[in-house]
């Protein structure tokens, strides 16, 4: 037998093997408990090993891989076309099932460090849980949440366009995140967190209306570096989340949220509150229609600079034709559902995490509303409830 005989066969049983490792850590990972374990196991040491070497590189090894992972396909592409074409059959599959062989190795190791963290249980996070908070209270927190972000947002020096003036590159912020996150003492947390890369190729990501990507193998969050400042804070810290296990959507939002909220840095506490303060604005406008059309008339009328930070953001967005976006939407919907969350990129949305339910009018046709908040709202409000 020759050696392209020989080497087919040997991709075959490489295939075999990693289809293998997929089907078990995909039947595996259904169980939450052998699922907790194997995220702070595997993923644990792949974070503690890789993850130190990524951050210890002064550029992005991702985008390293997938130059390197492209051409390599390419290469084997083309070359096996041409070998069939000259009917060296053996040759030409030898190539193409060496490239089959190598994608789906890789895809087996990312699920092997990935999968079993999207369904690991819920962060434990020192905050109010539902019920714990009168809707009084809620609304004092509330009160106190706007007067500091408005407060806040009129404080931060700002450029030109409107945006908060930041001159850390992301490596910096990832730093100034990390020490956020190494607060977070439970040991769901991996001990080591990763540092972020800015990307060369951010000017495609933001074709593709994306902010960040993990791979997690390596530990290594990457962000789009073109970015308007607030969202490319938030971003860090969520993409970091990501980095050491905290793999659903909606989690990473969260714990994201919690660090910077709870940060003592006025940009990275801004950031979390220019993120979701339409979501404490979402309460008040339930609780107290009057406080919501003070706080709503603070923030849009024509003075604020925060009205202008969000119109500098959607005019830079605009500015990217995103012509990718649909295209980086759908895979991402599917491979977030393919690892079981439901909602798929919906699972960004934190709207779709609470519930208001309306009572039956009264004599007077008044009607009050039962409200089950979000657990991000409630970071949100453990923050500024006295």
């Amino acid at each position: 037998m020759d050696k392209y005989k020989t080497g087919i066969i040997f991709n075959g049983v490489m295939t075999a093997l990693a289809v293998a490792l997929i089907v078990v850590v995909a039947a595996l990972s259904r169980n939450t408990a052998l699922s907790e374990k194997a995220t702070r196991t595997v993923t644990f040491a792949f974070t503690n090993s890789l993850g130190r070497l990524s951050s210890a590189l002064p550029f992005s090894l991702f985008e390293l891989l997938v130059c390197i992972a492209v051409i390599a396909a390419l290469f084997l592409i083309i070359k096996g076309i041409v070998l069939l074409a000259k009917r060296k059959t053996a040759r030409g599959l030898c190539s193409f099932t060496t490239l089959v062989a190598t994608v789906l190795c890789v895809v087996s190791i990312y699920m092997l460090d990935t999968t079993f963290a999207y369904n690991r249980e819920a962060p434990p996070l020192d905050v109010y849980q539902n019920g714990e908070l009168s809707d009084e209270e809620i609304l004092a927190a509330s009160d106190a949440f706007f007067d500091d972000f408005i407060a806040l947002a009129d404080s931060l020096e700002r450029d030109k366009k409107g945006f908060p003036v930041c001159e850390l590159s992301v490596e910096e912020i990832s730093d100034l995140i990390g020490k956020e996150y190494e607060k977070l003492d439970d040991e769901y947390y991996c001990d080591y967190v990763p540092r972020a890369k800015g990307m060369f190729f951010s000017s495609l990501m933001s074709e593709a209306s994306l902010g960040g990507i993990t791979f997690t193998p390596i530990g290594e969050a990457n962000v789009n570096d073109e970015m308007p400042i607030t969202d490319k804070i938030f971003t860090i810290a969520h993409e970091t989340a990501h980095s050491i296990g905290i793999m659903r959507e909606e989690d990473a939002n969260l714990v994201a949220a919690y660090v910077l909220l709870n940060s003592e840095n006025n940009l990275l506490r801004y950031s979390a509150m220019y993120s979701y303060f339409l979501r404490v604005l979402d309460i008040v406008e339930v609780l107290d229609n009057d406080k919501y059309e003070a706080y709503h008339g603070a923030i849009y009328n024509e003075d604020s600079v925060i009205r202008k930070e969000i119109s500098a953001v959607a005019e830079f967005w605009r500015s990217k034709k995103m012509r990718l976006a649909k295209i980086s939407d759908f895979f991402n919907n599917l491979y977030l559902k393919f690892n079981g969350q439901n909602l798929g990129t919906g699972s960004y949305d934190d709207d779709n995490f609470w519930e208001v339910t309306p009572s039956d009018p009264d004599e007077d046709g008044n009607v009050t509303y039962e409200i089950e908040l979000s657990d991000i709202q409630l970071v949100l409000l453990t923050r500024y409830a006295g």
